[in-house]
């Protein structure tokens, strides 16, 4: 069975409740995107959003803008603090 174009849009819809809805930060542009995450990073990016991972992602990369912290990836950096973590526990 074929659906109407109206149909499909309304069975999305149904599918995806909130769809459609207004950021809290009012950002209008935006691209959907896949993430892995560690279960720590999802905590904190929740936390920042207010329960929002969305809107903490966006708020993160915000505050890391602001504060200059926009350098690439570095394995040596990582190892770093990666060794930090491991000898405060």
């Amino acid at each position: 069975m074929l659906l109407t174009e109206s149909e499909m849009e309304e069975k999305i819809r149904r599918r995806a409740p909130g769809a459609g809805k207004p950021t809290t930060d009012g950002v209008t542009e935006l691209d959907r995107r896949n993430v892995m995450i560690d279960p720590s990073g999802l905590e904190i990016l929740e936390k920042i959003g207010g329960g929002n991972l969305s809107l903490g992602v966006r708020e993160a990369a915000r505050r890391l803008k602001e504060s200059g912290d926009t350098a690439k990836f570095s394995k040596k950096r990582h190892a770093g603090r990666q060794k930090g973590l491991q000898t405060s526990n």
